[in-house]
């Protein structure tokens, strides 16, 4: 499958109108090359470019739900994964924390949830949900990008360095600047 990504320094994190309005092209996939697409492109040329790829013809298989435990707190490869079985649980998501992610995440009322910052780009986008869920009384953090591997909470949990946190999450001892484990084991044994 053709597919290019959006660098995060030119349109909001999860946010499909802006991409297509200021965003621009970071990297490229071998297919999408042979359709024209570069780096340093409009997203807007890309998608008139992109028209031409061909739609992949072998069967795709759905995505793999990625669940596991470490040390009591649920690692999740994306936040649309938690159901509401997860309530209260200290979550550790793979997902960026742009506004997108507030949806998934007040579906399920996490004690806490960590996401990550996506390099914050455009307007902070990539922790633009912690506000949204302090709202709520859900407390919520990211982790530096550069610390932890987009879409591996597993990653988020073992690697992540915080960078932003929402009231809520401060007011459980949550600070910029501490590991994810730390703050994520203690809120899970307080």
């Amino acid at each position: 499958m053709a597919m290019a990504a959006v660098a995060t320094d030119s349109a909001r994190a999860g946010d499909a109108a802006d991409m297509l309005h200021r965003g621009i092209i970071s990297r490229v996939n071998k297919l999408a090359a042979t359709c024209g697409v570069e780096a340093g492109q409009t997203v807007a040329q890309a998608v008139e470019l992109l028209q031409s790829a061909p739609w992949p013809h072998a069967d795709v298989e759905a995505p793999v739900e990625e669940r596991a435990f470490v040390d009591g707190i649920l690692c999740i490869g994306s936040v649309s994964f938690a159901t509401p079985e997860d309530a209260g649980l200290v979550v550790a998501s793979g997902s960026h924390g742009g506004r997108s992610a507030a949806p998934f995440t007040r579906s399920f009322k996490p004690r806490l949830v960590f996401f990550n910052d996506a390099g914050f780009g455009v307007d902070g986008a990539g922790a633009a949900c912690l506000p949204l869920l302090d709202s709520d009384g859900i407390a919520a953090a990211t982790v530096a990008a550069d610390s932890a591997c987009i879409g591996d909470g597993e990653s988020t949990l073992t690697q992540g360095i915080i960078s932003a946190v929402n009231e809520t999450a401060y007011r459980l001892g949550t600070r910029v600047g501490a590991t994810a484990l730390d703050v994520a084991r203690k809120v899970a044994e307080s």
